[in-house]
């Protein structure tokens, strides 16, 4: 699969609420925006530009999957999983299920979530956060 952010960032403006896809983006660390009942949420930068914000989502960690790494504004975030056109979202849009299916099969596929290339989703345990 190849990466996908202008795609994802289309579906976002012209897809109804509650629209999912297959999300592969490759971005930058922008800020933690919440640690919110064992879900880590950022902001992630798709292009190379910080200083516009119109190319942001959010990205969103279950850390039952595992521990994440250390991590820090500016860090390169990869992140492969479902991506939902969500009006509650600050940015419109989420990318979540970064982790493995548990239950392989049903409606979602495998994901995972790396921060400067160290992986992380790819396992089922009780991990916490950084």
């Amino acid at each position: 699969m190849e990466f996908n952010e202008s795609q994802v960032l289309t579906w976002r403006e012209f897809m109804e609420n509650k629209f999912t896809a297959r999300a592969f983006v490759d971005g930058t660390l922008v800020r933690l925006m919440e640690d919110r009942q064992g879900h880590v949420h950022f902001e992630v930068d798709l292009d190379e530009n910080l200083n516009t914000d119109d190319d942001r989502v959010e990205v969103i960690y279950n850390v039952k999957y595992g521990k994440l790494p250390e991590y820090q504004p500016g860090d390169r975030i990869i992140a492969c999983g479902d991506f939902v056109v969500d009006k509650y979202s600050p940015h419109k849009a989420v990318i979540h299920w970064l982790h493995i299916n548990p239950k392989k099969g049903g409606p979602h596929e495998d994901g995972f979530i790396a921060i400067n290339g160290q992986v992380a989703g790819l396992t089922n345990t009780k991990g916490s956060k950084k």
